[in-house]
């Protein structure tokens, strides 16, 4: 508060007129205008800010989707977020993917770089491989893997902010994988695990 009211309350008062004068404008200002200017005075560093000064800024840069309304916690991962979003700058990139989904998703998560065959190469995207072979080469394309715990209805308004955190050379995929049960079939088999549920646009 005294941020605020210091210059009324140090300033001079030559007669009893500005005494009160100054006590009226220090009663308005405690009373009607003391949350605003605390919110505005927060403007400058808005992730030490209040609930409503985080939620203002993060919508400003379309990250506000990411707020779970799970009480205090929610308002921390807001601000933490925020505040590496607003530190990172240019600098943003999968790190600051991979840190979002961390808060979002701790050891639930996976940011895989995908591959593709050499020898079909003219049917680009069709044959993308999560591991290296001596027929592929890297691609720009990465799939965002999430366990199957994760919950689907949160996860289907979220993938769309998710991809837009990706670099913008990057083509991102949100997938979810499934572990397949064991029905008791003694079966041989070799193959890649893949992603059974997709939430990506296209």
């Amino acid at each position: 508060m005294s941020e605020f009211i210091g210059t009324i309350e140090h300033s001079h008062k030559a007669n009893e007129l500005e005494r009160a004068m100054a006590g009226i404008f220090k009663g308005l200002i405690t009373e009607h205008l003391h949350d605003e200017l605390t919110e505005i005075f927060d403007y400058g560093a808005p992730w030490q800010g209040s609930r409503t000064v985080v939620e203002r800024f993060t919508k400003l840069n379309g990250l506000a989707v990411l707020r779970r309304e799970d009480g205090g916690l929610s308002d921390k991962l807001m601000s933490i977020i925020y505040a590496n979003w607003s530190a990172l700058a240019s600098e943003r990139g999968l790190g600051f993917l991979q840190f979002v989904l961390d808060m979002l998703y701790p050891q639930q998560n996976e940011i895989v770089r995908l591959w593709h065959s050499k020898h079909f190469s003219d049917r680009y995207p069709d044959y993308l491989y999560e591991q290296p072979t001596s027929d592929s080469f890297l691609t720009s394309r990465i799939r965002i893997k999430l366990d199957s715990v994760v919950n689907m209805a949160e996860l289907s308004e979220l993938a769309p902010i998710l991809s837009r955190l990706a670099p913008w050379q990057v083509v991102p995929e949100i997938a979810v994988g499934f572990e397949a049960e064991d029905n008791g079939l003694q079966v041989a088999v070799a193959l890649q695990r893949f992603h059974l549920a997709n939430f990506s646009p296209f």
